[in-house]
């Protein structure tokens, strides 16, 4: 059974406010760049501060926040060397979605990104006292993607959250279910071959990894939230 959410779970259980970072590339990138909301076309309908209002929707008595912190381009040793930045959000939950760079547009072989991974559980773990959770990255249409060695990748990232016993979300899956496994890409995405989710897109996003937080018995079994 992987970790619990144990800091979420007591946050919740006394009614302290819940601090989630989305912590990853462009597609957790919200206010840095004009107008850019992860391919969302408002910050409000990008998938992390979605997932903040299914929250508060489901647990309201309790407060959510949430901040991006989403860089554009960035592979995941690039995402490992701002790390200390993390401090200034006091997160009580991260989720990591790094990966999509790694296999395309600043290319790392897998093991590295599943080290950089693995070093970004280990520090916000050690030094924040936060929770983790990692998603991994879903990758261009499969039928016209040119991104290398994703599979690879996606395992070597996986493999990393296995070693520290961490929820690893894969979205992959019911993206590919809503696109008919990609044949509607674009209703989903900014285009035919863009990794990037659509408002559509980005709720498809929120709801996995929404259901993959109330499903975990730190959570799900609270009194206080049945």
């Amino acid at each position: 059974m992987k970790r619990s959410l144990v800091k979420v779970g007591k946050c919740l259980a006394s009614r302290k406010e819940v601090k989630i970072v989305m912590y990853g590339d462009s597609i957790s990138e919200v206010g840095r760049t004009p107008n850019w909301f992860g391919g969302a076309s408002s910050a409000e309908k990008n998938w992390g501060q979605r997932l903040g209002g299914m929250l508060r929707a489901k647990y309201p008595l309790c407060k959510f926040s949430v901040s991006n912190f989403g860089i554009g381009g960035q592979n995941a040793y690039e995402g490992l060397g701002r790390m200390d930045w993390l401090g200034q959000f006091k997160p009580d939950l991260v989720i990591i979605e790094f990966g999509t760079n790694d296999c395309a547009f600043h290319l790392l072989p897998p093991e590295v990104t599943g080290f950089a991974v693995g070093q970004m559980i280990d520090a916000i773990r050690a030094i924040h006292k936060a929770d983790v959770m990692v998603v991994l990255p879903t990758g261009e249409n499969p039928k016209c993607s040119g991104f290398m060695h994703l599979d690879e990748t996606r395992c070597e990232i996986r493999k990393a959250a296995d070693a520290r016993d961490v929820q690893c979300v894969d979205i992959l899956g019911n993206i590919l279910k809503a696109t008919d496994g990609g044949a509607r890409w674009a209703e989903f995405h900014g285009g035919e071959k863009d990794c990037h989710p659509n408002d559509k897109g980005h709720e498809v996003w929120a709801t996995a990894v929404f259901d993959a937080i109330v499903s975990i018995e730190a959570i799900s079994k609270l009194p206080l939230l049945s």
